[in-house]
């Protein structure tokens, strides 16, 4: 006890109690926003292998680089030791020793007001070995067997495999004819006929069937309840245990009072320093999820009884996670409408996990002045309504499109949670190829799909073994486990660590700027999937798959499971063009779920309102099938002016299997009734549709299409606005822009500098660089005249005076000159060289350039690029423009330039591997970049 009072002897106040407080936008925080709007990063430890003062070290180190705060996430992968006793150490999560590791970083993240964020358990997906089998997974499992009817039979059931201790459960037994002709081996289908089948559980004693068979074949099929057996395979303790049962909320409640309950001394610090307890993405491995009130759940909220028509339900590792479900057909079929009886349980399985796990997670953790934060996804589920249970929804950059990174966007908007974070600047078979530039890319790419709260995926503690280069441990590029190749260590051992605080200073600023107010989208665009798998790239967005066309290798290629889902290709063919219109028009855009359209309620202005989120129009793109309870409140509201877009295929069926014949049919008539309204139209045309588009109302409006362009936007409490504009072309780009006069002032605000510029009149302009961004403050009320406002410096691209033909390279290794510029890649002494190079050249200027702007244009350097005119630092570009304004270093007459560029580390690490380091054995024979 007297242990445990110790813990709460500390300096700091009360817990936050308002992690996530709404607020309007003001200029004058824009420049330097608090910490607490910086990035923040997930923070890998090797085990409990950590020293206290190290653990300080660094988190000094995340505050001073602009860091808001970490996730602490320690796990057990490819950490070599020297001994036993470091051995023990590392397997030591979970105990005594580990909480005070964790307390030791409250209390120092508590004195640099960080933000801490505590992952929960080690590793993923969440379980421990202090769980017990019975707070494991259960699967529903079946046993059949064949019998010929006519007769009174004794029937012994066939059990499933038992991967646990733990006895299954028989839940139903059920009968069925099997269609004669139908083939049985191992990989087919068996096809059952639904005039002769039959529930009989009630006729087995003592796990024995006696029934009255008639003639026939007949399948004998009894469902079992049985623990899954999946075990954890990363944390950080001498044994493994089960993942947690998401489906059962006393061992959820059980597992976090385990994790954070008195014993760990944690509590002290809840809501200062600690924020969040965060569930990564739902991966996990099951044939068909159970829980014991899952029928109770299916017949109260889909109206039938389940029972019957489980055979249907079974396919080996339909919940299995993607990357590891094998390649397999449903193990029976009544008819070619199996889909809708798969849809109607995965439909209840998402609404178990909202209650079971999302409520008693986010109640727990509120309870506690915690958040729960969460990437609502993995397996089938209404991923947009999960993302609305959460305290804060997450996305990552690994799932590509913006059509799936809008997903949990969209949910935030829709249920009113004011931050949404994402899984930053990680990409699959991109090891050490994020510079600057990428993350830029990657943080404006999350940006311009709604993301506010970038968490990076992530910073290593600094692990030093002689096993690893001087990058130090980093456990998804290791020679001790070369298969595995995913970005990105930005922490110490990433050569643009020293460039990291500057780009977190831009991202802070724009995450001020789009957490003040609340999201807006003009238009909502019906989402009909459950799942995030199978989505195509859109062939106008860059970088879904981390890749940078003519900088990097190319990708390896795609895994079978990786490849587009073609359900998804044909919806993908109309839906991505009429968002690709809608953005260049500057249009902002949201997905919208079937819950939230049966929320939906008009204004007196006939704007949709959602939870109180207002959006000019309800678009269905290119897709036959919605509930039916949304069709027919979307002919309601179309009865009533709101503005209705059918584009593609029109609904005319719903999902579920009830009564389906008649509610297909009820779906389409109130699809068709909705589109004879005076404010409904279906076009199948982009010039129509641009048509319809130049006809929303909207305050803030392009002046002509931008196909450069993607935007966000968010409204503040007087009608003031944030717009983010994103240029994701390599070109300069001018957007124009025309403002409702209810904004009575407006300026541009250059995130990457710190800039203000104040506009005039209602049209206005900017001159976007390349892969550049700017925001848009657009205010109904007046500003404070004290705030320091600059003109924007114009470039002119297409005007050139002078060009740079010959240099003089140096590196550690060789010194070339009088060479014109050159690829690295293409020379054998560089091509996997890692090391600064130094550019110099002289060169004759003719001009005064007192008071006049010159701009060196580097081209695409990729890289970083430090520049001295005349001995004089000029300045540093880490990202786009590689432009640098030279003008007041320039003499006339003769001029000496030198540049700096610092090339990744992808290049050198592939040259050691080659060479025989053991250290990259991970990059033999890679591709350069």
């Amino acid at each position: 006890m007297g242990a445990q009072l110790s813990y709460g002897q500390s300096k700091a106040g009360p817990p936050i109690k308002n992690w996530l407080p709404i607020y309007d936008f003001t200029l004058k925080n824009f420049s330097q926003p608090p910490l607490k709007f910086g990035p923040m990063c997930r923070w890998w430890w090797p085990g409990n292998l950590v020293e206290k003062k190290e653990l300080k070290r660094e988190l000094n180190l995340f505050a001073d680089n602009g860091f808001a705060g970490v996730e602490v996430q320690p796990l057990n992968r490819r950490i070599p030791v020297k001994n036993e006793k470091d051995e023990a150490r590392k397997l030591s999560w979970d105990t005594p020793d580990y909480y005070d590791n964790l307390r030791t970083v409250m209390q120092e993240a508590r004195k640099r007001h960080l933000i801490v964020d505590v992952t929960n358990g080690s590793g993923w997906p969440p379980g421990g070995s202090f769980l017990t089998p019975e707070d494991g997974f259960i699967s529903l499992e079946f046993g059949a067997s064949t019998v010929t009817g006519g007769q009174m039979l004794k029937v012994p059931l066939i059990k499933p495999d038992n991967p646990t201790k733990v006895l299954p459960r028989l839940i139903a037994v059920v009968i069925a004819k099997q269609i004669a002709g139908q083939a049985s081996g191992n990989n087919e289908t068996i096809r059952l006929d639904t005039a002769d089948m039959k529930e009989v559980t009630s006729y087995v004693q003592k796990d024995t069937l006696h029934y009255a068979f008639s003639k026939g074949t007949w399948k004998v099929i009894g469902f079992w309840a049985v623990r899954t057996g999946e075990s954890t395979e990363m944390a950080a303790s001498p044994r493994q245990g089960p993942i947690l049962n998401h489906f059962d909320s006393l061992s959820v409640l059980k597992f976090y009072n385990h994790l954070y309950g008195e014993q760990t001394g944690l509590q002290p610090y809840f809501g200062n320093p600690m924020r969040a307890v965060f569930s990564d993405s739902y991966e996990f491995t099951a044939n068909r999820f159970y829980a014991y009130d899952l029928t109770a759940y299916f017949k109260t909220r889909r109206g039938y009884d389940l029972i019957p028509w489980l055979p249907a339900n079974m396919q080996k590792g339909y919940n299995t996670v993607i990357f590891s479900r094998p390649d397999s057909k449903p193990d029976f079929s009544f008819t070619n409408q199996d889909w809708r009886l798969r849809y109607d349980y995965d439909l209840t399985l998402n609404d178990l996990l909202r209650d079971h796990f999302f409520k008693s997670s986010r109640n727990w953790a509120e309870k506690r002045h915690l958040l729960f934060r969460t990437q609502a996804y993995g397996f089938n589920m209404d991923m947009i309504a999960m993302a609305g249970a959460a305290s804060i929804p997450e996305t990552e950059s690994m799932l590509g499109s913006e059509a799936n990174l809008k997903i949990m966007t969209s949910g935030a908007l829709l249920y009113n949670r004011p931050v949404v974070s994402a899984e930053a600047v990680v990409f699959a078979g991109r090891a050490y190829t994020n510079t600057p530039q990428k993350i830029r890319l990657a943080v404006d790419k999350l940006f311009a799909a709604g993301v506010n709260q970038i968490i990076y995926h992530g910073v290593p503690y600094r692990y030093v073994s002689d096993k690893f280069g001087s990058e130090n441990w980093y456990l998804f590029s290791s020679p001790l486990g070369p298969h595995i190749n995913f970005s990105s260590n930005l922490g110490e051992g990433n050569i643009f660590w020293k460039d990291q605080k500057r780009v977190n200073t831009y991202v802070s600023r724009v995450q001020y700027a789009l957490r003040s107010g609340k999201p807006h989208a003009d238009v909502l665009i019906y989402y009909p999937f459950l799942n995030i798998e199978g989505a195509p790239d859109n062939e106008e967005e860059i970088l879904t798959t981390g890749y940078l066309k003519d900088v990097e290798g190319p990708l390896p290629p795609p895994k079978k499971y990786e490849g587009p889902d073609p359900a998804k290709i044909k919806w993908a063919s109309k839906v991505y063009p009429l968002i690709n219109q809608l953005e260049a028009a500057g249009v902002s855009w949201a997905w919208v779920n079937d819950e939230s359209i049966q929320a939906a309620k008009l204004n007196k202005d006939n704007a949709v309102d959602i939870r109180g989120n207002l959006s000019a129009a309800v678009i269905l793109a290119n897709d036959s099938t919605i509930q039916l309870k949304s069709a027919e409140k979307i002919k309601q509201l179309a009865a009533r002016g709101m503005r209705l877009l059918v584009t593609g295929a029109i609904p005319v069926q719903q999902f579920s299997f009830l009564n389906w014949r008649e509610n297909d049919q009820k779906t389409m008539q109130s699809i068709s009734m909705a589109l004879q309204m005076h404010n409904s139209q279906y076009l199948n045309d982009s010039e129509g549709i641009r048509n319809w588009i130049s006809k929303l109302s909207r305050s803030i409006k392009y002046q002509k299409d931008c196909r450069f362009s993607r935007q966000t936007e968010r409204e503040m409490t007087d009608g003031s606005r944030i717009k983010f504009i994103w240029n994701k072309s390599d070109g300069w780009q001018t957007i124009r822009l025309r403002l409702d006069k209810k904004y009575t002032k407006s300026y541009w605000l250059n995130a990457d500098a710190g800039t203000i510029c104040k506009n005039n009149g209602r049209s206005i302009s900017y001159q976007l660089p390349p892969y550049g961004s700017v925001l848009l403050f657009a205010s109904t009320n007046n500003i404070d005249h004290q705030i320091r406002t600059a003109p924007p410096v114009t470039v002119n691209p297409n005007r050139s005076i002078l060009s740079i033909r010959k240099w003089s390279l140096k590196t550690n290794s060789l010194t070339i000159k009088n060479s014109e510029l050159f690829d690295w890649r293409t020379n054998e002494q560089l091509k996997y060289s890692s090391e600064t190079g130094i550019y110099t050249s002289t060169f004759q200027w003719p001009f005064n350039t007192s008071g006049r702007h010159f701009f060196l244009d580097f081209g695409h350097v990729s890289f970083t690029a430090e520049v001295y005119i005349n001995a004089k630092f000029a300045g540093k570009v880490i990202y786009s423009p590689y432009v640098l304004d030279m003008g007041k270093y320039l003499v006339k007459g003769t001029n000496t330039l030198e540049v700096r560029v610092v090339p990744g580390q992808l290049n050198g690490f592939i040259g050691k591997a080659n060479n025989g380091d053991p250290r990259y054995l991970q990059f033999k024979e890679k591709m350069i970049s």
